[in-house]
């Protein structure tokens, strides 16, 4: 079994995105009529970050001013969903089409990226618990910056309450 503490991961907020201040509230001006942040929105709009990476030494840290924290969760929690009736899969960021590659072997997932050389491995149990973790950080930072969107249905459900598995 390999330490869990061989895996860092976290999201570092991009400081030019204004959506992550607290004095200003997100929302869409484009939709005067319904402001409040949709799925959309919280994937492909606000919230951006760089994701700091490291899987039993393997760098696939991401630094890009596009990347949405939900988005970046999603996509791993996708990724783990198709792995367990296929063996390999390719996933793609919405915005920045950074595509990691996982193929899952009979005791490791091994993971690719298209902008990191080099490929990492990690158990079954890590990859899971690095998912929920990418989500439990999304719905945690987005949630400390605006509390008042503790309440956006779509956040909460998506993203925010832990799966029971």
């Amino acid at each position: 079994m390999r330490d869990s503490g061989m895996i860092t991961f976290s999201f570092e907020p991009r400081a030019e995105d204004v959506s992550w201040s607290p004095d200003q509230r997100p929302e869409n001006p484009d939709r005067p009529e319904h402001p409040e942040l949709t799925g959309a929105d919280f994937s492909l709009s606000f919230f951006r970050a760089d994701v700091r990476l490291l899987l039993h030494g393997v760098d696939l840290g991401l630094r890009t001013p596009g990347l949405s924290v939900v988005d970046f969760a999603l996509m791993l929690e996708y990724a783990r969903r198709e792995l367990e009736t296929r063996s390999d899969i390719a996933v793609e960021t919405s915005v920045t089409q950074h595509v990691f590659s996982l193929s899952r072997g009979p005791e490791t997932v091994t993971v690719t990226t298209n902008y990191a050389p080099g490929a990492a491995e990690l158990t079954w149990a890590e990859l899971c618990r690095l998912t929920d973790r990418a989500k439990a950080e999304a719905f945690r930072l987005i949630t400390t910056a605006h509390p008042e969107l503790r309440d956006n249905a779509w956040l909460r459900e998506t993203v925010g309450v832990p799966s029971a598995t």
